[in-house]
């Protein structure tokens, strides 16, 4: 007898326990969590990540990549030159590379999503500019430093670093942002409803603000999270990350490093109700 969608914590005909009810839910089991019960075999593999290895549907992924820019992550954008140790944030391009390679493997969109500020800051209210300017002398978003304007569209510090442009591809997605969430005032949200997409896998800078607001942000919106953790890094102490990790995996979704991304298990199992 098939298994009634409504019923939410219903047992399955596949062993688990349902998780909400429609097209969008998920079957629990004690060693894994299918996200796709509804979906065919065919594209659907097992990813080893945590807290709980997930079965997903590969055509229905994207690989999201926030703020790999040069004001975070370059000598001479608005990191190093606000004393913060931007070197810390490089870390996260060799993890980003890989990731891309997988994602590009797997067949997913690529988004990118970075800072494009209007050059008269008209769209930025106090409290987001006192995040980038904590004393007077500080360079903030819109003002000079030696390679222009800081995370403003059209400048040196906005682009994207110089390891990651040749992997870029026109028909990537681009989302440009005005606020750390990566969905607050973009056409994020409609992008990834438009194509289908319900699994996002997360990686970029910082890992404590900008990726873990626009994780929180996708997950308040029932987007299944994925924090891809050696292709994230941050300028902040590494209790922030561990901070962020903790609860990527606890609470917004799951856990896994590339290698993990890049190497899903096929799974072989028979169609849901």
């Amino acid at each position: 007898m098939p298994v009634p969608r409504r019923d939410i914590y219903s047992a399955t005909e596949d062993g688990g326990v349902q998780l909400a009810a429609g097209i969008d839910r998920w079957h629990l089991h004690d060693d894994h969590v299918d996200l796709a019960p509804h979906r065919t075999p065919g594209t659907l593999v097992r990813f080893d990540a945590q807290l709980m290895p997930f079965v997903d549907d590969l055509s229905r992924g994207a690989l999201v990549v926030i703020d790999m820019q040069n004001d975070f992550c370059a000598p001479g954008g608005w990191t190093d030159r606000s004393g913060l140790d931007y070197q810390r944030c490089r870390k996260a391009i060799p993890g980003v590379q890989r990731a891309l390679e997988a994602a590009r493997r797997h067949g997913m969109w690529v988004i990118w999503v970075y800072w494009h500020n209007r050059p008269d800051l008209r769209n930025l209210g106090a409290p987001t500019l006192y995040s980038f300017k904590h004393t007077p002398g500080q360079a903030g978003i819109g003002q000079d430093l030696a390679n222009g304007a800081v995370l403003t569209q059209g400048s040196w510090g906005a682009e994207m670093v110089d390891e990651l442009k040749p992997l870029m591809d026109p028909d990537d997605i681009h989302v440009e942002k005005v606020r750390m969430s990566g969905f607050y005032g973009t056409h994020l949200d409609q992008v990834l409803r438009t194509q289908g997409i319900s699994t996002l896998y997360f990686a970029g800078v910082n890992i404590d603000q900008c990726v873990t607001t626009t994780m929180e942000d996708a997950y308040f919106r029932d987007y299944n999270g994925v924090l891809l953790e050696d292709a994230c890094a941050t300028s902040s102490p590494d209790f922030c990350q561990q901070a962020v990790v903790f609860n990527a995996k606890n609470c917004w979704g799951f856990v896994m490093d590339t290698n993990a991304f890049a190497n899903p298990v096929p799974e072989q199992r028979g169609v849901s109700d």
